[in-house]
């Protein structure tokens, strides 16, 4: 087929092994996570040992993948998916490194959203036909020739990790107030101040990197077509989900919104960036449609 890179036999073998064990490994480790907020809390070093294990075979698929296609793997939903949810894995890491046993409870809920994600890139095209994620090696287009392609990508898949976690910290805010005090599972999730301080944090954490994201886009956009703005569905929603997260930052630290109204509005946030990275590009295509 024109266009495509040719890939080795061994070549394609090593990076489709690497990438079905990593799935595996994230599985294990939400499962392992899941049983860790059950009661079970020798679980939690065990899951915690998995999701690492796990992000390092996941390493190693990027490897494989970058020899394969001769370039940076950041083109196209299979590869900005994966290297979106290894940053989310990366950056979780560290939160749990930094905040030890006492974050467990998050991996149960980080780790299923990656599986989501996962389930995105393999299991959806083969349930909704609509849904193409091509595997295909490509060599770059000609437009993302460019220096900018590493920062904008860079800084978008680390935004959406930052929000992917604050999502994950909402999640258990909910769960926390739907479940008795005195339930168990309710005794291994975070208390309050400190899951609002870490939903805060990891929404300026996502937040950061997202203006980064539109400024390098921005510049790039002005750069290639003469122009930083375009409205294009991407760069629109791309946006929103700025402003939402905005919203949320300026009433968190200038009224110190906790409670429903910032858990609703991290919620919509996250909502706007999955709508961006995966509605915009079946219902809104525009000029990035790149694959």
């Amino acid at each position: 087929m024109p266009g495509l890179i040719a890939v080795s036999p061994v070549g394609l073998w090593v990076e489709n092994a690497f990438f079905t064990l990593a799935v595996v490994l994230y599985l294990a480790a939400a499962i392992s996570y899941l049983i860790n907020v059950q009661g079970k809390s020798e679980w939690g070093g065990f899951a915690s040992l998995v999701l690492k294990i796990a992000f390092l075979t996941h390493s190693l698929f990027m490897m494989a993948r970058a020899y394969n296609v001769q370039r940076l793997p950041f083109v196209g939903h299979y590869e900005f998916g994966n290297l979106f949810i290894w940053a989310t894995a990366l950056v979780y890491i560290w939160t749990e490194w930094r905040l030890k046993e006492k974050y467990y409870a998050v991996g149960a809920f980080i780790t299923p959203l990656l599986m989501l994600y996962f389930a995105y890139l393999t299991v959806i095209p083969s349930i909704i036909p609509a849904v193409v994620v091509s595997r295909a090696h490509r060599p770059l287009l000609p437009i993302l020739q460019s220096d900018w392609l590493s920062i904008h990508v860079a800084s978008s898949v680390f935004g959406y990790a930052g929000f992917t976690l604050a999502f994950a910290g909402a999640m258990i805010w909910l769960l926390k107030k739907s479940i008795s005090a005195e339930s168990p599972l309710s005794r291994v999730l975070p208390v309050g101040e400190a899951l609002d301080e870490y939903i805060y944090r990891a929404s300026g954490f996502g937040f950061l990197f997202q203006t980064v994201m539109i400024i390098s886009g921005a510049i790039w956009a002005d750069i290639s077509w003469g122009r930083y703005w375009g409205w294009d569905p991407k760069e629109m929603w791309s946006l929103i989900t700025w402003f939402v997260f905005a919203v949320y930052l300026h009433a968190r630290f200038t009224r110190e919104w906790t409670g429903w109204r910032a858990i609703a509005l991290v919620a919509l946030g996250w909502v706007a960036m999955l709508f961006t990275w995966i509605g915009v590009a079946w219902l809104l295509p525009g000029l990035h449609a790149f694959g």
